[in-house]
């Protein structure tokens, strides 16, 4: 299923922002047009663009501020962004530029110009998604949880592991209604959750449910359900699904499972702060000593400070058990995430589990 690029537009000028909504149109892309700072940063999560064109000079709320908010995102902050001024000084642009944006376009705006910086930062971006989807897919396809892709009604994609669950195959599980996966109780809880995704803007769905196997055998299950891919007029939501009764010996699969959301993380996907907590009380559970970590990726240093972070132990608890300091934990921390290219110290744990940098 191929969907149209989606482009948000923050440009205080509501002439032009329609003149450049149509121009994107025209060359079959999704827009989302908005006329102020604040209104531009919670559209930016809501939408969850392609590619971003800001306006610089916009009262209470500028381009600059737009920008610093969003970069601050790890959801946010790997998407082009592109400024729009009516200046051309050159000072203007370098600090521009400066900040970490993608490009700068001087008003009035050439339409052939924006639409090649367009082009050309989406192919960059399409570069990094793609690699973060190659993760993506080898978890989706080997993972031992079940996993499935909907668009709130119909089964778009789903894994082996899903499909063995209710019995079927890929072929007649594609395109099947989830009221023939879920019985009706299951069905009403979903479909609830999923309403009320908008104002809450978090996790859909996180419960207890019946599904329905294709031998009309109900089989409870724990489902998490989040969005997936979002456009103006259509949603994709993801569903993880995980047996309920569980021997200790399988909470690998619900580590696997937490491990794809991290991933999903880099496909814009918001991991709400329940989620994250489950996941530091699974790595609670792990028994690390930081004597036994051989590993030569990390210095000894930052081993110690990865595996107490692992213990889910604040930044000054950690200090104090290494007799350094608040910042020296932070330092390291930070040289962690650089090394692992992570957004945080969850993402740093699952990299280095993922690449047997620790030892359990």
């Amino acid at each position: 299923m191929n969907f149209q690029k989606k482009i948000l537009v923050i440009e205080d000028d509501e002439r032009l922002g329609v003149t450049i909504q149509n121009v994107l149109l025209v060359h079959k892309y999704d827009v989302c047009v908005t006329n102020n700072g604040a209104s531009g940063i919670q559209k930016a999560f809501e939408y969850n663009p392609d590619l971003i064109l800001c306006d610089i000079n916009m009262d209470t709320i500028d381009g600059y501020q737009v920008y610093r908010v969003l970069e601050e995102s790890s959801i946010l902050n790997r998407i082009p962004f592109i400024f729009l001024t009516g200046s051309s000084e050159l000072e203007d642009i370098r600090f521009g530029m400066s900040l970490g944006a993608d490009d700068y376009l001087v008003k009035p705006i050439i339409n052939a110009d924006l639409i090649r910086s367009i082009e050309k930062r989406l192919e960059k971006f399409r570069t990094i998604r793609e690699e973060a989807r190659l993760g993506f897919n080898q978890l989706f396809d080997l993972s031992p949880v079940g996993i499935f892709l909907f668009d709130g009604t119909k089964v778009f994609k789903a894994n082996m592991a899903f499909i063995n669950m209710i019995k079927a195959n890929e072929n007649n599980l594609i395109g099947k209604k989830i009221d023939e996966i879920f019985d009706s109780v299951s069905l009403k809880k979903i479909q609830e959750k999923i309403k009320k995704l908008h104002s809450e803007k978090n996790m859909a769905f996180n419960d207890d449910v019946i599904l329905k196997t294709s031998g009309n055998e109900d089989s409870p299950v724990h489902l998490v359900i989040s969005e997936f891919e979002k456009y103006s007029n259509y949603k994709l939501f993801i569903g993880i699904i995980n047996p309920l009764k569980r021997s200790n010996s399988e909470i690998d699969s619900q580590q696997y499972a937490d491990e794809i959301y991290n991933l999903l993380k880099h496909e814009n996907i918001k991991i709400s702060e329940a989620l994250g907590e489950k996941i530091t009380e699974i790595f609670k559970q792990k028994s690390l000593n930081p004597k036994n970590q051989s590993n030569t990726f990390f210095t000894k240093r930052e081993n110690e400070v990865l595996c107490l972070s692992m213990e889910g132990l604040p930044i000054k608890i950690i200090a104090d058990r290494l007799a350094i300091s608040d910042r020296t934990v932070e330092k390291h921390r930070t040289r962690l995430m650089e090394k692992s290219g992570a957004n945080n110290m969850i993402e740093v744990i699952v990299f280095a589990l993922k690449n047997s940098l620790i030892e359990i």
